[in-house]
């Protein structure tokens, strides 16, 4: 009996993301109620059909029957205002907590045109309209206050068209999510001390320094950084080491070497920096969690793995 009740609840209100494909609206899925002026207008038409009847107005009647009919036939344009959309979902971005992730979705129009179609999801609301035969791209921007996966969550396509006497409304529910990695650090630390002696920590670059010699290549190294003319003499592969304000060598950043009165979150937030920082140096980095580590590399692949942990920690990405 409560499979039966979870079922028919799932069925009604769609409450798990169990929408894996593009949704076709059709009148299994689409729901109208009266709005508060279709209330409103109905109690009137009550009041009206009341006082006809009691006092035997014929034209009263025949008024009352004939707006009747009419909001009658808005109802059949509220159903026929959302039956036939195909919604299907498309993207969910990235971003750090406190800002806002964006997630994307299709609407396709068939054949008849779309007006005042509202999509509501995680208490945003974007209201277009899709011409016959045109698709729309509708993008919500969900504010995230906090890291970890951010799910799109229920989504409500609605309409009031025309004439706002009826709400038409239909659910569907993706299984998008977006990652929200942890606020960087306003002011951290430099970065740690690097490899093969040169200071880490310094923020020039290397092609700004005096060459120090040749060290043996490491995946994950600058492409810039790597002598190619060696290279090309068939010497192997070397990568050039550089002094004074050089930096551009790999950096390993540890978690159990942070300062231990740092709580959780805080050393997720200088982890973030630091991962930025190394980035914008254009220096390999390795990351080393509680049961993960991650080594060396400069690209985007990378970065996105290893944000993502420090997003999903203590739990492990999927």
């Amino acid at each position: 009996m409560r499979q039966i009740l979870v079922r028919i609840r799932q069925r009604a209100f769609r409450f798990a993301p169990a929408d894996r494909a593009p949704v076709v609206l059709h009148h299994s899925r689409i729901y109208i109620l009266p709005t508060r002026r279709g209330l409103a207008v109905i109690a009137t038409l009550l009041l009206m059909l009341l006082t006809s009847l009691n006092y035997a107005l014929s034209l009263g009647l025949a008024v009352t029957f004939l707006l009747g009919g009419l909001i009658a036939s808005t109802l059949l344009h509220a159903f026929r205002n959302l039956a036939g959309i195909e919604i299907k979902p498309l993207a969910a971005s990235d971003a750090f907590a406190g800002s806002n992730i964006v997630f994307s979705l299709s609407l396709a129009a068939g054949s008849v045109d779309r007006r005042g179609i509202a999509i509501s999801a995680n208490g945003v609301t974007v209201t277009t309209a899709v011409t016959a035969g045109q698709l729309a791209t509708v993008t919500l921007a969900v504010p995230v206050p906090a890291r970890g996966r951010v799910a799109l969550g229920r989504v409500t396509l609605s309409s009031t068209q025309p004439l706002a006497l009826w709400r038409g409304f239909a659910y569907v529910h993706f299984p998008l999510a977006g990652i929200a990695y942890p606020t960087p650090e306003t002011s951290p630390p430099p970065l740690p001390a690097g490899e093969y002696g040169f200071d880490a920590r310094a923020q020039g670059r290397g092609d700004e320094s005096d060459l120090a010699g040749l060290r043996d290549y490491q995946r994950g190294d600058p492409l810039q950084h790597v002598a190619w003319k060696a290279v090309a003499r068939g010497a192997g592969w070397f990568s050039k080491a550089f002094e004074g304000n050089a930096a551009g060598g790999p950096v390993a950043f540890e978690w159990s070497k942070l300062p231990l009165d740092l709580d959780v979150e805080a050393r997720l937030s200088r982890l973030t920096a630091w991962v930025l920082d190394a980035e914008r140096a254009a220096r390999p980095f390795a990351l080393s969690l509680p049961g993960r580590a991650f080594p060396a590399a400069t690209d985007a692949e990378h970065r996105r793995r290893v944000l993502t942990a420090l997003a999903l920690y203590p739990e492990a990405p999927a």
